[in-house]
């Protein structure tokens, strides 16, 4: 009997130190992952002036973005624009892939009017949106201002 429990003391032993050598072993690797991910930087800015082009069925809107921190072609940036035009409204809305590089970047965004009133030269709300994705979540950010289209 005694030797049944030397045999058993012994893989009692050898199994926490197995254990806590493969512990060790993963959790330097472990702690590298997360020290080397950056965390998620978004930021915009719609720039004004915009362009109206054919004749207001559409605006070509110019956008700065930042984004850090996310897989490779998961950023987009939506462009939404509202303007009064006479007892109406003419909504419209368009977007466009962006590179994360976290470095400023700028891009043209062709937002299209909604079927039923054209855009026109003169003040519009535009709202801005980036989003983008890390492996472990996705994140966005949004932005409001009222803009000159020319």
């Amino acid at each position: 009997m005694l030797g049944r429990s030397k045999v058993r003391m012994t893989l009692a032993a050898l199994a926490v130190a197995t254990g806590a050598a493969v512990a060790a072993a993963l959790s330097p690797a472990a702690l590298a992952v997360g020290q080397s991910s950056q965390p998620l930087q978004l930021q915009i800015q719609v720039n004004s002036p915009a362009t109206l082009v054919a004749r207001g069925a559409g605006v070509e809107v110019s956008v700065t973005t930042q984004c850090s921190g996310a897989l490779p072609g998961t950023g987009s940036v939506l462009v939404f624009l509202t303007q009064r035009v006479g007892p109406d409204t003419a909504n419209g809305s368009g977007s466009s892939g962006i590179a994360c590089t976290g470095t400023s970047q700028s891009y043209q965004v062709l937002v299209q009017a909604s079927a039923g009133k054209a855009f026109k030269k003169g003040s519009v709300i535009a709202q801005g949106l980036v989003n983008a994705c890390t492996p472990d979540f996705c994140d966005s950010q949004q932005v409001e201002a009222t803009i000159q289209v020319e």
